[in-house]
């Protein structure tokens, strides 16, 4: 672990502008801040009408459902871990829990296992494959899902996801779907927990009740959701600019660069 020494922060050395220009600095940073405020309230304004968007479009479906088992090609889980699987001469990307989060995937920290030359053919995720946590310490995280796109296509996943394969099912559709409140509350009143943990299995995934829902109608409900989804994608770009144009502007401020205009 990198200490630093307080003799090092002593002698750091720091701009000092004088307590008026300073007031005005803080001023101009607090004007940032109360603007990415508000586009955050609007943004999570934003999530919450298209969730409730897509439940009400799902509403419909509630009296014509199936199990998901009768839906899907396969449901299967990945690769169980151990010593063996510290990575030495064959190391391969893989998903945990961690990377899927509900409705997208996380490629921050993607771990590394040893693969074997076998775990290709029955492990390997492809573009528009479902994946499903299996456990969770918060029930209401269990069973979140997301579809593996092609930049997550090729890497392997671990034995605490299931992954999901269709036919006649829109990936995205059927993430909505497991994602809905329907499916919550299917996992609320069946999942187990051991030792704090809440787990789900192959046969209760199976058992989930799904929607019966033509292509026509999977693809109005996918566009629904990804019109609204990029709404919000818009707002939080501008979110992140501000952020950018916060931070270069705030350091220009205290070195110098800029001066502000008296008030």
């Amino acid at each position: 672990m990198v200490k630093i020494s307080s003799s090092l922060v002593e002698d750091l050395k720091i701009p000092l502008p004088s307590v008026g220009e300073q007031r005005k600095i803080v001023a101009a940073h607090a004007a940032f801040e109360r603007r990415i405020a508000e586009l955050e309230r609007v943004a999570a304004k934003r999530m919450v009408m298209r969730d409730a968007l897509i439940e009400r479009l799902f509403a419909k479906f509630s009296m014509g459902l199936t199990r998901l088992g009768s839906v899907s090609e396969s449901i299967t889980a990945g690769i169980t871990l151990g010593s063996h699987r510290v990575p030495r001469r064959n190391p391969a990307g893989y998903l945990r829990v961690a990377n899927v989060r509900k409705g997208w995937i996380d490629m921050d920290d993607v771990a590394t296992l040893e693969a074997e030359e076998r775990d290709r053919p029955r492990y390997e995720l492809a573009t528009g494959d479902v994946l499903v946590v299996e456990g969770h310490a918060d029930p209401g995280q269990i069973g979140r899902s997301a579809v593996v796109s092609e930049r997550e296509s090729g890497l392997l996943y671990q034995n605490h996801l299931f992954r999901l394969r269709f036919n006649d099912v829109l990936p995205d559709f059927a993430m909505l779907w497991l994602n809905s409140s329907t499916v919550r509350d299917y996992w609320q009143s069946r999942c187990a927990t051991s030792s704090g943990l809440y787990t789900i299995n192959s046969q209760l995934l199976s058992d989930v009740p799904f929607a019966r829902a033509g292509l026509a109608a999977q693809e109005r409900i996918v566009e629904a959701q990804q019109a609204a989804s990029r709404l919000v994608e818009g707002l939080r770009r501008q979110i992140n600019k501000l952020r950018v144009l916060q931070h270069g502007f705030t350091e220009d401020c205290i070195n110098g660069a800029v001066r502000l205009p008296q008030p």
